[in-house]
């Protein structure tokens, strides 16, 4: 007998004990898992349908997650009898991934050029012109790809494309990612470049794809172009190296020109990656008198501080808590997901698409708990007041104090970094000109709520930029200008790494960040 999975038509034999996400894995079918398959973060739930007794019975884990008797989580569910199919459905969502950072016009100086009938990479042949001579641009985040086509004879975007980051089956975030690729790095990057493929074969010929540049923390970078992650996951904790990295399209079975080079943008230590420094690039912060301060918020944040005398940087271990996961009624950036909450007089809320609700996502988190803060429904440390000991969003829907612990815990993370990044830096918070916001997650986030809950820094408004995707952004110009490239190499060189944990007063800093500091 088999489990079938109904939407893609694939199917494997039953094999006693196993999990339903190991099926999932086995098959290439995409789900989050973002916790790694433990049970935390309730996001890889399945509809199933099967004869009573065929599958074990809810764990703890599910019966905080899963509120019918028609799901499972994939990663709980185990098979205890073979002699029954088993039909199972992935719920399909579409992630809302922000795509496009904000454009800047800059010289178009390309490496990819046209001599004669023939495309040139420097002074590379590498193929016959064919009529359009095009580039990609790539931003690997943990969670979401986003890619642009781009036209090396006008330097413009011809087109975007985004999609969920298939390695979320093997959990979502880096650590989980270096703990599977210690037995299946090879699967890991199967997925990414397969993925990564699709996407350029929906955009145009592949074979007109003549360079690409790649962007992403370190596991996700060095993920893509097969380099071991495995020193990422042991003290102290760094990439194999931080040097820039070019390969062939051949080399990495990418669809493009075979001889199309592929190029990975400098890391700049430990978890503070291509990306960063492509926010940088993009941001000019490196050229600017003033100093400012780049922060992209994620299950790996990333904070740059400086100008173009200093530039130093960190990253934090937020989690994905602001991403849904762990949160009981959390989700990702997915149609009917409650991005805006408010509570004047009652409880108002907006899902993404308008859609019926489904869950709460990082957005409408942050609008929740600064609602519950304000309106004196919890105290500063994330506790209710009155004897109800939950917040009622939609049917449903609500918050936990358990939740907010958690939610707690990912915004001390960043306020953290950035506090640790002003002290190094030896300056107050009042001297930073400009914070410019980098990511989808802060993008649609209503920034005064996340200043009155501590997650980002309290400055004036109009100091606050939002930069879209400003890492892809990065990657743009970088394809599309040798000045731009070099400028990347040269100011990776010299951004001083921060490690928080090696602060002598990391922890006394902690603990004067935890909870919600305005409200105690």
């Amino acid at each position: 007998m088999n489990i079938i999975f109904t939407e893609s038509g694939k199917e494997a034999e039953l094999v006693k004990g196993r999990t339903i996400l190991s099926y999932l894995q086995e098959l290439g079918i995409d789900i989050n898992a973002s916790c790694g398959g433990e049970g935390k973060c309730g996001q890889c739930q399945v509809e199933v349908e099967c004869a009573p007794g065929v599958l074990s019975d809810k764990t703890e884990a599910e019966n905080k997650f899963v509120h019918d008797d028609t799901h499972r989580l994939a990663c709980q569910a185990r098979i205890l009898r073979t002699d029954e199919h088993i039909y199972a459905r992935v719920p399909r969502r579409t992630y809302y991934v922000l795509e496009s950072g904000e454009y800047k016009e800059i010289a178009l100086e390309p490496f990819v050029h046209l001599e004669g009938e023939r495309v040139f990479c420097e002074s590379e042949d590498i193929g016959d012109y064919t009529g359009e001579i095009y580039g990609i641009a790539l931003d690997i985040g943990t969670t979401t790809l986003a890619m642009y086509l781009i036209d090396l004879e006008s330097g413009k975007v011809s087109s975007v494309i985004s999609r969920e980051n298939p390695q979320t089956k093997y959990g979502n975030n880096v650590i989980s990612r270096i703990e599977f690729a210690r037995k299946g790095q090879d699967i890991l990057e199967r997925e990414i470049r397969t993925a990564v493929n699709e996407m350029i074969t929906a955009l145009t010929d592949p074979g007109k794809v003549y360079e690409m540049v790649v962007v992403g923390n370190p596991v996700m970078r060095d993920l893509f172009f097969g380099y071991s992650v495995e020193s990422l996951g042991k003290s102290p904790y760094e990439p194999l190296s931080v040097k820039p990295v070019s390969k062939t399209a051949k080399e990495l079975g990418l669809e493009a020109n075979p001889d199309a080079r592929v190029y990975g943008l400098p890391l700049i230590g430990s978890f503070v990656g291509a990306d960063a420094l492509a926010v940088v690039l993009a941001t000019e912060m490196y050229k600017n008198e003033p100093i400012g301060m780049a922060i992209d918020i994620g299950t790996n944040t990333e904070i740059v501080l400086g100008n173009k005398d200093r530039l130093i940087a960190t990253s934090c271990a937020a989690g994905p808590a602001f991403e849904g996961a762990g949160i009981t009624c959390g989700i990702g950036g997915v149609s009917g997901a409650i991005k805006e909450v408010n509570t004047n007089g009652k409880v108002r809320y907006k899902t993404i698409a308008d859609a019926a609700p489904v869950g709460i996502c990082g957005s409408g988190l942050i609008d929740a708990l600064a609602e519950l803060l304000d309106k004196r429904i919890i105290d500063g440390r994330g506790k209710f007041y009155g004897a109800e000991k939950e917040f009622k969003i939609a049917e449903g829907i609500s918050i936990s104090e358990k939740d907010i612990d958690q939610l707690n815990l990912a915004k001390t993370a960043v306020s953290v970094g950035i506090k640790v990044l002003l002290e190094r830096y030896g300056i107050e918070l009042e001297e930073i000109d400009c914070i410019f916001l980098a990511g989808g997650f802060v993008n649609f986030t209503n920034t005064e709520n996340a200043i009155r809950i501590g997650l980002l820094p309290a400055v004036e408004q109009e100091k606050v930029k939002k930069m879209g995707n400003a890492a892809i952004e990065g990657a743009r110009q970088a394809l599309i200008s040798k000045t731009k490239r070099e400028d990347a190499e040269a100011v990776a060189k010299r951004i001083e790494h921060v490690k928080l944990e090696e602060e002598e007063n990391f922890m006394e800093i902690f603990v004067s960040e935890l909870y919600f500091q305005k409200y105690l």
